[in-house]
């Protein structure tokens, strides 16, 4: 398995912060560690100490950011292949996947992306409300302590660094590290981003596979490792496809994905 991420910047949503203005100083060095760890124990406090309305319905609900009511209703994936997470019959491996087996053995999804989940991750990812990251994370945490973990280490999806500056955050990596922090798993680098263009929100389903074709590379040691990659959203599955693929190439022995949400194909999401 790849190593952690450095103590220095293990707190940081950008883990490789010396590489992006967002994350330094005027003068160009970075922040010290203790500012950040600060400012974030203090929105801590401030949350425990006055009582929070729900995300999405407005009620009270004390210190968390989702209620208990809405948190259980949210729409949950249905019997599912285990490798691609689609709908299948009684939870068996798909066709799709039996035919071409792709790079990575197994996925693991919180949720569908349908309302009101696709409400929160919006907010989080596009407005800035990095407190969501918190129930995203806590959702998927849940599904995964029910099973048998077959992983050593996380690696988050990474952002090109032009859209990580501009975003100022990388989601996948806010959401990995509170998932590594409730399972008591390593956090690593191990991959990065070399190529980016398009978002792929903006592109059809069927562009999206070469888009991000060589997208990825591996900079750590990962050979005979044992790792699940998180990102928040699963679509067609073309940017992990693509991930998956590099660091089985680099000699990863075992791939999983862990998403916060699934999005199903056109005509399939009806419920």
């Amino acid at each position: 398995m790849a190593p952690r991420v450095s103590e220095g910047s293990s707190d940081l949503s950008n883990f490789s912060v010396a590489l992006f203005d967002s994350g330094r100083q005027a003068r160009g060095h970075a922040l010290p560690r203790r500012a950040f760890v600060l400012a974030r124990s203090a929105a801590s406090i401030v949350r425990m100490a006055l009582p929070q309305t729900c995300a999405l319905c407005a009620e009270p609900c004390g210190h968390r950011l989702v209620c208990d009511a809405c948190t259980h209703a949210l729409p949950q994936l249905a019997a599912s292949c285990p490798v691609c997470a689609l709908p299948s019959v009684s939870g068996e491996p798909c066709g799709a996947c039996l035919r071409r087996p792709p790079p990575f053995a197994a996925t693991t999804a919180a949720w569908r992306y349908a309302f009101p989940v696709d409400r929160l991750l919006h907010a989080f990812k596009y407005g800035g409300r990095l407190a969501l990251a918190e129930p995203l994370a806590n959702g998927l945490t849940e599904v995964l302590s029910r099973q048998a973990l077959a992983v050593d280490g996380i690696i988050p999806l990474p952002l090109a660094a032009a859209r990580q500056r501009e975003r100022g955050f990388n989601q996948a990596n806010e959401i990995a590290r509170r998932v590594a922090r409730s399972l008591g798993l390593p956090m690593s680098d191990a991959l990065v981003r070399v190529r980016d263009g398009v978002p792929q929100a903006a592109l059809k389903w069927r562009e999206r596979a070469r888009h991000v074709r060589k997208a990825f590379a591996v900079r750590r040691d990962v050979e005979g490792a044992r790792v699940a990659i998180i990102d928040d959203v699963m679509t067609t599955g073309a940017t992990l496809t693509s991930a998956a693929a590099e660091l089985r190439k680099a000699g990863a022995q075992h791939v999983e994905l862990w998403v916060v949400a699934r999005t199903l194909p056109p005509g399939q999401d009806s419920r």
